[in-house]
This record gives C-alpha cells, sequence and structure tokens, in this order.
C-alpha cells in the first residue's frame, strides 16, 4: 500500500531530509527490493507494452533480480512517475539534460527505496520538487525497455523501467538542480514536445485510473 506524502512535512528543511521523509512515508516492505519488483513484474498485465515487459520477465532468470545501477549484462530495472495534475488534465514532463527529450521524471533504483513505488517518489521529488502524490495504483502503469548509449564510466545497457502512476496535489515546480527544465503539459498538447509513444501511453493509462 502507498502512503500519501502531506506537504506540510516537506516545507523549508533541506533536499536530503526531504528525500528520507518521501523514504520513510512510503510503507516499508517486509520483502526485499529484489522480491519487491520481481513481484510486481510478475503480476503485471501489459497491455501495449508485450514486448517490454517480455523483455523484463526474461531478465528475471537472471541469477539476481538486476535493480543496481552497476548491473550493466544486459541492464537494470529502474522507476519513473507517470504524475497527473490535480485538475487531471495535465502531464509532468522533464527535459533531460543529456538526452535533451521530455520524458517523464525516473531514474535509479537505490538500496534505501523501500520499494520501486517509493524511488519513484523520490525520483519524481528530486527531478521537479513534486512531493505531495497520490499514488493511482498499487502496480506499475506502464512497462517500458529502452537503450542507454556509453557515457564513460558506463558501457552501452539497457534500463527495464516501471512506470508508476500518482496525482499531484498541488502545482508548484522547483527548484531545478538535476533536469533541463519541467513543466505540467495538458494532454492534447503531449505532440509537441515530441514525447514518444512509451510516454503516451502511460500517461494516458495513468490518467484512466483517476
Amino acid at each position: 500500500m502507498s502512503v500519501d506524502s502531506p506537504a506540510d512535512e516537506i516545507g523549508n528543511i533541506g533536499l536530503g531530509q526531504r528525500v528520507q521523509i518521501l523514504r520513510n512515508q512510503s510503507t516499508v516492505l517486509s520483502v526485499t527490493q529484489s522480491e519487491n519488483i520481481e513481484a510486481l513484474v510478475r503480476a503485471y498485465q501489459p497491455t501495449s507494452d508485450e514486448r517490454s515487459h517480455s523483455a523484463a520477465t526474461a531478465l528475471l532468470r537472471q541469477d539476481r533480480v538486476m535493480w543496481r545501477r552497476t548491473d550493466f549484462d544486459p541492464g537494470h530495472f529502474t522507476a519513473s512517475g507517470f504524475v497527473v495534475s490535480s485538475d487531471g488534465g495535465s502531464l509532468l514532463l522533464i527535459l533531460h539534460g543529456k538526452l535533451g527529450r521530455w520524458l517523464q521524471p525516473g531514474g535509479h533504483i537505490d538500496s534505501d527505496d523501500p520499494s520501486a513505488e517509493a524511488a519513484a517518489r523520490r525520483e519524481v521529488f528530486e527531478e521537479t520538487g513534486v512531493a505531495n502524490l497520490r499514488a493511482l495504483a498499487d502496480d506499475p502503469v506502464r512497462m517500458d525497455v529502452h537503450k542507454i548509449p556509453a557515457r564513460e564510466p558506463e558501457p552501452k545497457h539497457l534500463h527495464f523501467d516501471l512506470g508508476f502512476g500518482f496525482q499531484a496535489a498541488g502545482g508548484d515546480i522547483g527548484p531545478l538542480d538535476e533536469v533541463a527544465d519541467a513543466k505540467w503539459v495538458r494532454f492534447e498538447h503531449l505532440d509537441q514536445y515530441h514525447v514518444d509513444e512509451a510516454v503516451v501511453h502511460g500517461a494516458l493509462a495513468a490518467r484512466r485510473l483517476l
């Protein structure tokens, strides 16, 4: 079960403290990170992302669940958030500094994240400053496998992304320390930001849960 993050606990404290609050407010699971990810992947019901789900399921056949950012062969699980605005009409997007593309916020799963969903919450907050999130489902709303080019010291590898659906209580964004830009984009204007099919499908899946 996910726990909403009350805004009054997040105000006027340092970034590190705020990230820790977000982690503490996600229910600590009685299973390991690896067991949590394996359960999410196996329970997931794919719609338009069957190939990504099949690849994610195949990744579970490794000798351990590959979620650490140093797992490069063939890659590792990551977590992201499809965050819908409080009025249900917009999606939160970030402009990735290195890729130069508009994407949903997300990134690597850390060892002290209580779950993959908690990692998605943390990444949304770290990249956009948006913290007060209501989970739209216990399971991911989208899975997507995509290539990451080699960049020293990391070789090329794959990200097996678990995308979770959230609704934000407020609309304030910032500060932006990790991304080039972030903004709320109306669903009908997503094509103007040249988002890829995975983002569109994840966004629509999240909105259907409102």
